[in-house]
């Protein structure tokens, strides 16, 4: 192993499959415990990641709804007593053309990749602050962001 997580806590939102659900693996694998954030049951992810010994949390959240960062964050700090690195992994598209596209299409795309990001990234950079231990913060963005 190239390097060790023993004993910090990771936090990626949309870990039920795909990227999200492989660096919540690669994660565990280097020695961090997990919670997932998403809509849908992360099951095979935590089977996996318990599987390794290590502790893993699913909190159903929809990043799409006002109050579900401050939701997510109580129900996080419920569990643990800090976070050392977050994730925001979770991603929504809407296609359409842009003579097309709906106010509440364009407002559930705005409000899970960046809205959520950004007051996620800053509920928990303001508990990294306050404990004076750093942490880290990743923001995962889709090609189709271009």
């Amino acid at each position: 192993m190239m390097f060790s997580l023993s004993g910090k806590i990771a936090v990626i939102t949309g870990a039920n499959t795909g990227l999200g659900q492989g660096m919540a693996i690669a994660l565990a694998q280097a020695g961090a415990d997990i919670i997932t954030l998403g809509r849908s049951p992360a099951t095979n992810t935590v089977d996996s990641i318990t599987n390794l010994g290590r502790k893993c949390h699913d909190i159903r959240v929809d990043l799409s709804e006002r109050g579900a960062v401050k939701k997510a964050i109580g129900e996080i700090y419920s569990t643990v007593s800090k976070v050392d690195i977050l994730v925001n992994n979770a991603g929504i598209i809407r296609r359409n053309d842009a003579l097309d596209f709906s106010e509440e299409d364009w407002d559930a795309v705005m409000d899970v990749n960046l809205r959520s990001v950004f007051f996620l990234s800053q509920a928990i950079a303001r508990k990294m602050a306050e404990a004076n231990n750093g942490g880290k913060i990743i923001n995962i963005a889709s090609m189709l962001s271009y």
